[in-house]
C-alpha cells in the first residue's frame, strides 16, 4: 500500500489544550521567570521544579492479550467460504477507454473441498453471460453490488475435486483509482493523454474481474489485454506473446507465483521504459512518453535496494522482472504489485535538478514498496487486522534501508518526528491498537496511518534492538522461509523470533501490537550516603488528556545509559515496576538510550537537573529523547515549561538537526499559543534569541561538506527567525529574492520554498 503521507513536522502540538489557555499561560510564567535586559535579548534561566504529579486515570486490572495463533486457513476472517477455493485463474479484457467499458472472459479453476451447488464469489458493477461449470450452464446468476457478491446456483451439487468456472462479463472502467481507472494527463510535449492503471487494495480486483477477492485465497493469474498496438502494455509477469491484428494487439503475460487478487496489476497507455539488469533481474522504470529518463535516479535506486533486500531476508526475489510504473495522478503513494509497483508520477520521476527533500522521498517510498515485495507478497498476512504485518514491516526495512545506503541524512532521526506524531495520537483515549479487528473487507482501509505505519515502524524497531539486529534478521528469514507463497498472522512471526532468540517474544510483543497506547515510565531517585543512585521505576499509559477504564500494562524493553558516553544495556521493566541501580547521582542517565524505545520517561527533579546539566555532552538520540518527552509532559500538564526550556538553552555548539528542529517546533507551537497577548513579544524575542547562535553558526550558504540534514536544519531555523519577525533575516531573503528574479540561478532549489515563504 501507498507509504504512509508526509507529515508535517513544523509545530509540535502535544495536544489541542496545549496551543491553547494552558500554554499560553505557562509561556506567562516562564517569561515572568526571567529578567531580560530588553525584548530583543531576553533570556530565560528556567528552574527545575518537580514535576506535577500525574493525573488522575482510571485504572483497573487488565488481562495480558494472549499470544497470537499461527496462520490457519479455515478459521481466517472473511465472508467467503473456505469450501470452494480459487487455484488459478485466466482473465482476458478488452478495455474500452473512452466508453469506459471493458469485456472480458474468465476462466477459473476451484477446488471444492465438499461438494456444493452453490458458489459465492466478489463482483462489482459486472454483468455475467454464460456462465459454465465445467462446459455445462448453470441453474441461476445473481449479481449483488450493495454486497459486492455474485451467487451461482448449479443444477445439482459439483463433488469435491476440481472444476472449471468459466463467464463472459462486461463491466466499468474508473475515473477515480479504484479497479481498473483513466486517468487523463497533459503531455509533456503538449496535448492530453490517456492512461489505464490499477488500483486494487484493499477490495478493488472485483472490479477488473469477478473473483476471489480476499487476501488469503491465494491463485495463479494470467492475465491477456487487447488494446490499440501503439499502446505499451505492462503486468505483474513478463510479456509471453503479442499479436497484432490491424490496429489492435492481443498482449498475454506470463502466469504468476500464487498471490492474492489485490496484488494483479495492469497499465497501458504511451508509455516508455528505461532498464537494468540486476541479480539477473530486469528492472524497467516506466513512465508517460518524454518522462521515461527521469526515472534514472530511482531506477538506481531500485538496483541498490534489490541487491540489499535479497541479502538481507535471505530469500531471493522470486520474479523475472521488476517494473515501477509511474502514473501522472490519480492517487498518491506507492502501490506493491508483485513485479509492477505502481507509483504517483511525483514520487518516482525526478529532474536533474530536483531538491534533496524529493530525492530522499523517491527513495524511501521505492524502499517501503520493494520491501512489501517479501512482507506483503511473498508473504500476505491472512486477514486485514494483520494489515500492519505489511506496512509496518514495510515502513521499519525502508526507513532501515534508507539509513544504510544514505548515512548523511541521519534518516532515523528523521524518523524520529513519524514516530512522534504517531505517539501523539497514540497518547489519545480514542487511540486504537496496532492490530485492529476488521469485521469485512469493505472496512479494511478504515485504519490510521499514524499507527499501522510509524508506530508499528517504531516497536519494529524496539523489537529489533531488545533482541539484537542480527537475531531477528534471522528470525525475519525464519518467518520467510516457513510462509513463502502462503498466508501469514502475527503468530507466526512470534514463533520465527522466538526460535530465532530463544527468547517468548510473543510476551513481549503482543501488547505492543494488541493494546492502544504506550507507557510512561516515571524514574524516582535515591542516593545514599556516598552518593550511589538507585531508581525505582513504575509505569502506567501515558494520555495528553483524560482517562481510561483500563490500565493496560507493557514489558517495556528499556536501553538504560548511565553516564554520558556509557554503554546502553537492555533491561526489561516489568508491569509492576521495578528498582535498579543508576551509578552516581552526579552522572546523567538515559532510560530510553538513542531514542529508540516506544515509551516516554519522566525523570525526578534532581536526574532531570543532572541530565540538563550534561545535556550538551549526551549522544544525540539521548537528547531527543529527552526534549521529545519533555515537551510532551509540558502537553500533558504532568511538567512545568521551564523544565523543557532548560534543556533546550543547554544544547551548546550541537547543531543536531532533529534536536533543533524540535526545538524550533516547540517554540514555533508556544509562540502560536501566546499570539495576541502581553507576553507574545518577550516570548517571541526569547525564541528567535534561542535558535539565533545555532542559525549564525550555520550561515545562509552551505559548505563543500555539509551534510543533507544541517541543509535542512538551516532553512528551519531561517524560516522560523523569518516568521517570528527577526529583520535581519527577512532583509536578506528578500535581497536573495531579488537576486532570483533577474537570475534563477542563483537561488538552490531545496531554498526557494523558504525564500518565498518569508517574502
Amino acid at each position: 500500500m501507498a507509504a504512509r503521507p508526509e507529515q508535517s513536522h513544523r509545530r509540535a502540538p502535544p495536544c489541542a489544550v496545549l496551543a491553547g489557555a494552558m500554554l499560553a499561560g505557562a509561556v506567562f510564567a516562564a517569561v515572568a521567570q526571567a529578567a531580560p535586559a530588553s525584548a530583543e535579548s531576553a533570556s530565560i534561566a528556567p528552574s527545575m521544579p518537580t514535576p506535577a504529579a500525574p493525573a488522575a486515570r482510571s485504572v483497573a486490572a487488565s488481562a495480558a492479550p494472549s499470544a497470537r495463533q499461527p496462520f490457519d486457513f479455515d478459521r481466517t476472517p472473511g465472508r467467503l467460504s473456505k469450501l470452494i477455493v480459487p487455484q488459478s485463474y485466466r482473465i482476458a479484457i478488452t478495455p474500452h477507454p473512452e466508453q469506459l467499458a471493458l469485456s472480458g472472459t474468465e476462466i477459473i479453476v476451484l477446488q471444492f473441498r465438499a461438494a456444493s451447488a452453490t458458489i459465492v464469489f466478489n463482483s462489482l458493477n459486472e454483468i455475467l453471460r454464460d456462465v459454465r461449470l465445467d462446459g455445462k450452464p448453470v441453474q441461476s446468476v445473481r449479481s449483488d453490488d450493495h454486497a459486492q457478491l455474485t451467487t451461482v446456483q448449479l443444477a445439482a451439487a459439483a463433488r469435491p475435486g476440481l472444476h472449471r468456472l468459466t463467464f463472459s462479463y462486461d463491466g466499468k472502467i474508473e475515473t477515480d483509482a479504484v479497479g481498473l481507472f483513466a486517468q487523463r494527463y497533459a503531455k509533456p510535449r503538449g496535448g492530453q493523454g490517456l492512461l489505464l492503471s490499477t488500483q486494487m487494495e484493499p477490495a478493488d480486483a472485483r472490479r477488473l474481474f469477478p473473483c476471489w477477492d480476499e487476501p488469503a485465497f491465494r491463485a495463479s493469474f494470467q492475465l491477456s489485454a487487447t488494446l490499440p498496438a501503439d499502446w505499451a502494455t505492462v503486468s505483474n509477469m513478463p510479456i509471453v506473446s503479442r499479436v497484432v491484428r490491424g490496429t489492435q494487439a492481443t498482449t498475454i503475460f506470463g502466469r504468476s507465483p500464487p498471490m492474492p487478487s489485490y496484488l494483479v496489476e495492469f497499465s497501458a497507455g504511451d508509455l516508455r521504459s528505461i532498464n537494468a539488469w540486476q541479480n539477473g533481474i530486469r528492472l524497467g522504470v516506466w513512465a508517460v512518453t518524454g518522462r521515461e529518463r527521469d526515472g534514472a535516479m530511482a531506477l538506481a535506486n531500485a538496483r541498490q535496494i534489490l541487491t540489499d533486500y535479497n541479502r538481507y531476508f535471505g530469500y531471493r526475489y522470486p520474479l523475472a522482472k521488476l517494473d515501477s510504473i509511474a502514473v501522472p495522478g490519480g492517487f498518491s503513494g506507492g502501490m506493491e504489485n508483485w513485479g509492477a509497483i505502481t507509483y504517483t508520477e511525483d514520487a518516482l520521476l525526478l529532474s536533474p535538478t530536483a531538491p534533496l527533500a524529493q530525492r530522499q522521498e523517491v527513495f524511501s517510498l521505492e524502499a517501503h514498496e520493494m520491501a512489501h515485495l517479501w512482507t506483503g507478497d511473498l508473504v500476505t498476512m491472512g486477514w486485514w487486522n494483520d494489515l500492519w504485518l505489511n506496512e509496518s514491516f514495510a515502513s521499519w526495512m525502508a526507513a532501515k534501508e534508507t539509513a544504510l545506503r544514505n548515512p548523511t541524512w541521519k534518516w532515523w532521526e528523521v524518523q524520529d518526528a513519524d514516530k512522534e506524531n504517531a505517539m501523539r495520537v497514540d497518547a489519545q483515549p480514542s487511540s486504537r491498537p496496532i492490530e485492529q479487528p476488521v469485521a469485512d473487507e469493505l472496512q479494511a482501509d478504515a485504519f490510521d496511518p499514524a499507527i499501522t505505519y510509524s508506530k508499528g515502524q517504531a516497536v519494529l524497531r524496539m523489537l529489533e534492538a531488545y533482541v539484537g539486529p542480527d537475531v531477528f534478521r534471522d528470525g525475519m528469514r525464519r518467518y520467510l522461509r516457513a510462509r513463502a507463497f502462503s498466508s501469514a498472522t502475527a503468530g507466526d512471526l512470534w514463533r520465527a523470533l522466538s526460535g530465532a532468540s530463544g527468547r517468548d517474544v510473543a510476551a513481549m510483543a503482543a501488547p505492543w501490537i494488541e493494546q492502544a497506547g504506550f507507557p510512561l515510565v516515571t524514574a524516582s531517585a535515591r542516593c545514599d550516603a556516598s552518593g550511589h543512585r538507585t531508581l525505582t521505576l513504575s509505569q502506567h499509559r501515558f494520555l495528553l488528556h483524560g482517562s481510561v477504564a483500563r490500565e493496560p500494562h507493557w514489558s517495556i524493553p528499556l536501553r538504560v545509559r548511565i553516564g554520558a558516553l556509557g554503554t546502553a544495556s537492555t533491561l526489561v521493566l516489568p508491569a509492576a515496576g521495578e528498582s535498579i541501580a543508576a551509578g552516581e547521582c552526579s552522572q546523567p542517565v538515559s532510560l530510553n538510550a538513542d531514542a529508540i524505545g516506544f515509551y516516554r520517561v519522566r525523570y525526578d527533579t534532581d536526574t532531570l537537573a543532572a541530565d540538563t546539566r550534561a545535556f550538551a555532552q549526551l549522544p544525540d538520540g539521548d537528547r531527543i529523547a529527552l526534549l521529545d518527552d519533555q515537551w510532551a509532559l509540558v502537553g500533558a500538564g504532568e511538567a512545568p515549561l521551564p523544565s523543557y526550556l532548560a534543556l533546550a538553552s543547554a544544547m551548546g555548539q550541537d547543531l543536531d538537526s532533529r534536536a533543533w528542529g524540535q526545538i524550533a517546533a516547540a517554540l514555533d507551537t508556544a509562540v502560536d499559543a501566546v499570539r495576541g497577548t502581553s507576553t507574545a513579544p518577550a516570548f517571541t524575542a526569547y525564541a528567535r534569541s534561542l535558535i539565533n547562535p545555532a542559525a549564525e553558526r550555520l550561515g545562509w550558504n552551505p559548505t563543500a561538506r555539509e551534510t543533507p540534514d544541517v541543509q535542512r536544519l538551516r532553512r528551519t531555523l531561517l524560516l522560523d527567525l523569518g516568521t517570528w519577525g527577526d529583520a535581519a533575516v527577512i532583509t536578506q531573503a528578500r535581497r536573495r529574492f531579488d537576486a532570483f528574479l533577474k537570475d534563477p540561478r542563483t537561488l538552490n532549489a531545496s531554498d526557494l520554498r523558504m525564500v518565498l515563504t518569508l517574502v
